[in-house]
């Protein structure tokens, strides 16, 4: 029975000495009576030569008379009970390999018992069943959210700033463990979502259509029930039309009333347009037949009463009108009527049997005609793709704009039932009177809010025995992007996906990597990778004392970070060897920074690649701004170096150190005499509880003693010559830092697996567990087999069994 559908290659252990079988490569199971013979070979194999072996080399110090750190490998009875305990013989092979294990006042192992040891466990590990883990869920971080909000709109807003800073786990910010949702970053989003589709969607000038018979009408502030099948409101009293419309625009909108009016009286019919109760328009109605008269008002954005009102009804029964007021006299005419008399309305024969003449408004419909629309930006084409018209409905419009929009936001084809939920905040604002526009954009601030847009979901699906299943097309894509772009899948990876050609052609996931890599948004890799692995973010926060390094200005502060960003970019887009990252014979220098490292002059400000022709310099190691943050304010620090450089490019980081341990003395001697930080961490360091971590560390740090604390290269330290030399827990030495670097290349296969290990972390969201490891050592193989390319470390990554597999809870 195939156990995985993603075959890996079977090395079976060639002979080593003593019929000892060594592994050489990446146990793999084809399936389960293969994996079954393979850990027969491997238990039976401890039992003929490791277990003899341990007990003469270990037992002295790991035995059942004493257990130096608290670790008994004589509890170890057999090869069953060592497959049962990988996670000791991981720790066992690091300190084997390191030198630290046996120690120094040890004999040291054979170089064959070495070799057997470190085969078979590599071997043991192996035999381990195959776990991809589980990443848990996580919501975009704050530089994920930035770059998805660009690719859904095209706007680089960042709207994350205002955003609280998002935790770190395993060394980097976006690890599902750590990324909590505080209370106050649910309301930042609603602001977020607010503010991204105020800058990217333009109001379309908009118009409101009303049949005045559709609204309430109003007598004398006395609602009329509704005729049926009316087509128009008529007056002859105080009246109006009222209702509610969402001006989505502050601005000048035209109101075009289609009404008539029967005359009577001295005055025409006038009719007021009113907005929030008040009178903002007069118009005279001067037609009988229906026509339109137009006014121009001035409105306020936001949900507001409107009413058509008739403002001056007349009945002729029922009084008397003011006539208009008399022409002036001219010389010589006859006077005028006396003064205070009244003008009485003029009365008809009495043979007359007419009606007396009423006053009255008839309104039809009216429409409001807002401010004109704006140049649509690219932003606003790109989510508004479809609008209503003869052939199309609003709602069909409002469909089609969020079912793209959504697919794209939520990295997958929305669901019916999702979608059903967004048609229905457009249908409950379409209801309530927002024009089309307000309406779309009120849906698609709900999918900006959703849990299938800020978090990032693989839903669990069936598996096998042991809840294992392989990720679904859609969720490798999403894997794919936002591991290499720290965004959203674009297009083509969503074609991808949904040809489903992800999960079933290896070949494909390289086509997309080596595509995706080209981009120019792979940026992200450096700006969320490189800046963490290697710790530069720090830089911004550091402050040597200006009194020691009065040279460390912001300018320079830039030149330092620049310089280790363009020298990795330029390895990415290169394709250049991972090595070059621990030495390379080049760097990026401008005037400013050649002149502080003492280097040949270059010109400009630029930075610009430079041959190196200092040796004690290259890779990022020796660049000034990695040099700076692994300094102390006012000097360098020997252990905060040597920490660095285990953790960050050996893999191998120290304890953390015991409570209550002083700090460093000042390193004053008294009459006169300074120490220098090795003389005093060499006094720090005769403490027993001090010095088993320090050992390790310190004289890493001791061997980049000839950089001070902002990069610049120095002989001295307090007045006194330096001491560069070191010698590691595995007895290796070494002096400055040509000589240390040549030790850093010759544990190429730590560091590569380090670089994989950091990598393979940041891909998956989480920390990388024992049952990683064949994973690891796969990736590692395939770049020394391939000039250490940084493509093929992120495409091996991407092929891998825990980027592309997930165990169910």
């Amino acid at each position: 029975m195939t156990r995985f559908s993603q075959p890996t290659r079977l090395a079976r252990f060639p002979a080593l000495c003593g019929g000892f079988f060594a592994f050489w490569g990446l146990l793999t199971f084809d399936n389960a009576a293969c994996a079954a013979d393979d850990a027969r070979q491997v238990s039976a194999a401890y039992d003929k030569d490791i277990k003899g072996l341990i007990r003469v080399a270990c037992y002295k110090c790991h035995g059942p008379d004493k257990q130096k750190g608290d670790l008994n490998l004589s509890t170890i009875g057999d090869g069953a009970a060592a497959l049962a305990a990988l996670k000791t013989w991981h720790d066992v092979a690091e300190k084997v390999q390191n030198g630290e294990m046996p120690p120094k006042k040890s004999d040291p192992l054979a170089a064959a018992d070495k070799a057997k040891l470190l085969a078979w466990i590599k071997a043991a590990k192996a035999t381990a069943p195959a776990d991809p883990g589980r990443v848990t869920i996580r919501r975009l971080n704050r530089a994920e959210y930035n770059n998805v909000i660009r690719d859904l709109t095209g706007l680089d807003l960042k709207p994350s700033a205002e955003f609280p800073e998002d935790d770190v786990g395993d060394g980097f910010d976006n690890i599902g463990d750590v990324l909590t949702i505080p209370p106050l970053l649910m309301e930042k989003y609603l602001i977020a979502a607010d503010q991204v589709l105020e800058k990217a969607l333009i109001t379309e000038q908009p118009t409101f259509h009303v049949e005045a018979a559709q609204w309430s009408v109003l007598d004398d502030g006395k609602e009329r029930a509704p005729a049926t099948d009316a087509k128009n409101v008529s007056f002859t009293a105080l009246g109006e039309v009222r209702g509610f419309l969402s001006f989505p625009v502050s601005g000048r909108y035209t109101v075009k009333i289609k009404a008539g009016g029967d005359q009577a009286g001295n005055e025409p019919v006038m009719l007021g347009v009113k907005v929030d109760d008040k009178l903002v328009a007069p118009v005279k109605v001067l037609q009988k037949s229906a026509s339109v008269v137009s006014v121009v008002i001035d409105v306020k954005r936001g949900m507001r009463p409107v009413a058509i009102a008739f403002m001056n009804p007349f009945n002729e029964a029922d009084a008397a009108e003011p006539l208009p007021p008399a022409a002036p006299v001219k010389p010589g005419a006859a006077k005028p009527a006396t003064p205070g008399a009244t003008a009485k309305a003029p009365v008809a024969p009495a043979k007359s049997a007419k009606a007396p003449r009423v006053r009255a408004l008839t309104v039809e419909s009216f429409d409001l005609i807002g401010p004109p629309t704006p140049a649509l930006p690219e932003s606003h084409r790109r989510i508004m793709i479809a609008r209503p018209d003869a052939k199309t409905a609003k709602r069909d419009a409002a469909k089609s704009i969020l079912e793209a929009f959504a697919t794209r936001a939520y990295r997958r084809p929305i669901t019916k039932e999702q979608g059903e939920r967004l048609l229905a905040v457009f249908d409950v604002a379409d209801k309530n009177g927002e024009v089309f526009g307000e309406a779309v954009r009120l849906a698609l601030k709900g999918v900006l809010v959703s849990p299938a847009f800020l978090f990032r979901i693989e839903v669990d699906r069936p598996g096998d025995a042991a809840g294992i299943y392989k990720l679904d097309d859609y969720d490798i894509a999403s894997r794919l992007s936002f591991f290499l772009w720290s965004s959203l899948p674009d297009e083509a990876l969503l074609d991808a996906a949904k040809a489903g050609k992800l999960g079933s052609d290896p070949s494909e996931i390289e086509r997309q990597v080596a595509r995706m890599l080209k981009d120019p948004k792979s940026r992200a890799l450096i700006d969320n990778f490189f800046t963490q692995w290697l710790g530069l973010r720090k830089l911004s926060f550091i402050q040597p004392d200006s009194k020691i390094f009065p040279e460390f200005s912001p300018e320079l502060r830039k030149d330092l970070y620049d310089e280790v960003i363009a020298f990795v970019e330029n390895l990415m887009r290169e394709d250049r060897s991972v090595l070059e990252i621990l030495d390379a014979d080049y760097s990026f220098l401008n005037a400013r920074l050649a002149k502080h490292y003492g280097l040949p002059a270059v010109p400009g400000t630029a930075l610009r690649k430079v041959k190196l022709t200092d040796a004690n310099r290259g890779g990022v190691v020796t660049m000034g701004g990695i040099l700076a943050i692994t300094s102390l304010p006012t000097r360098t620090s020997p252990v905060k170096r040597g920490k660095w450089i285990l953790e960050q490019i050996l893999g191998d980081p120290p304890p953390p150190p015991p409570p209550m341990v002083e700090a460093l003395d000042k390193g004053s001697e008294g009459a006169g005499v300074t120490l220098t930080v090795r003389q005093r961490l060499e006094r720090h360091r005769a403490d027993p509880v001090c010095a088993s971590c320090h050992e390790r560390m310190d004289p890493i740090g001791f061997g980049l003693e000839n950089f001070d604390g902002i990069g610049r290269w120095r002989d001295q330290d307090a007045g006194n010559a330096l001491d560069t030399s070191g010698v590691l827990p595995s007895g290796q030495q070494f002096k400055g830092p040509i000589e240390l670097r040549r030790i850093f290349a010759e544990r190429k296969e730590q560091y590569l697996a380090c670089l994989s290990g950091k990598l393979l972390t940041f891909a998956l969201g989480r920390g990388v567990e024992l049952s990683d490891e064949p994973a690891i050592q796969k990736i590692s193989d395939a770049l020394e087999a391939n000039q250490y390319r940084f493509s093929v470390l992120v495409t091996e990554i991407a092929k891998s069994y825990p980027f592309l597999y997930r165990k169910r809870l």
